[in-house]
């Protein structure tokens, strides 16, 4: 390879370090890539090493791109929840302002740290008509024990399990 320059030998190198990587014995594999690398004109090792500190330059398998894409993904989509949580925890302490409600150091450490989305709209919702800000952290009343609805029923014969009559012909009795 000291002889061959440009992108054909480039390509041909990378791909060769892309093969190896696979290798499933990890000596064997850095041994490869060693080997590979020891072969390359001073130029090559140079335009590698340019290449490796350019990230859209360096080369990825598919594999690596859909893993690349799921967490780039995934980070994009708890931004967007993190980023929706902090618009609700400043509207709120606005409007709470507005109203003229003044929250302790701890109720907004409370805000801060709250990234419920329905926590926080709960907060917003009460913060309209309550008169003090403990209305609007007040924890939420229980909620009633529900019963399934053959416990709430009575046992009279209108509420009685019905059976089913059959539509076939009955055969005449002998």
């Amino acid at each position: 390879m000291h002889h061959r320059r440009g992108p054909a030998a480039r390509k041909v190198v990378l791909r060769a370090l892309e093969v190896t990587e696979h290798h499933p014995d990890e000596p064997l594999r850095e041994a490869q890539a060693r080997a590979i690398l020891a072969v390359l004109s001073e130029a090559m090792l140079a335009a590698l090493s340019k290449m490796a500190m350019d990230p859209d330059k360096i080369p990825e398998t598919a594999a690596s791109r859909r893993f690349r894409l799921f967490f780039e993904k995934r980070g994009r989509l708890e931004g967007k929840v993190e980023g929706k949580a902090e618009g609700k925890q400043e509207a709120l302490l606005a409007f709470l302002t507005a109203r003229g409600l003044s929250p302790t150091d701890q109720q907004r450490a409370q805000i801060a740290a709250c990234t419920s989305g329905a926590d926080l709209d709960r907060w917003i919702a009460r913060a309209a008509t309550a008169a003090s800000t403990s209305e609007v952290f007040a924890p939420p009343p229980p909620r009633p024990a529900r019963r399934s609805p053959a416990a709430t029923r009575s046992r009279t014969p209108e509420h009685a399990p019905r059976t089913r009559k059959s539509t076939r012909p009955q055969k005449p009795a002998r």
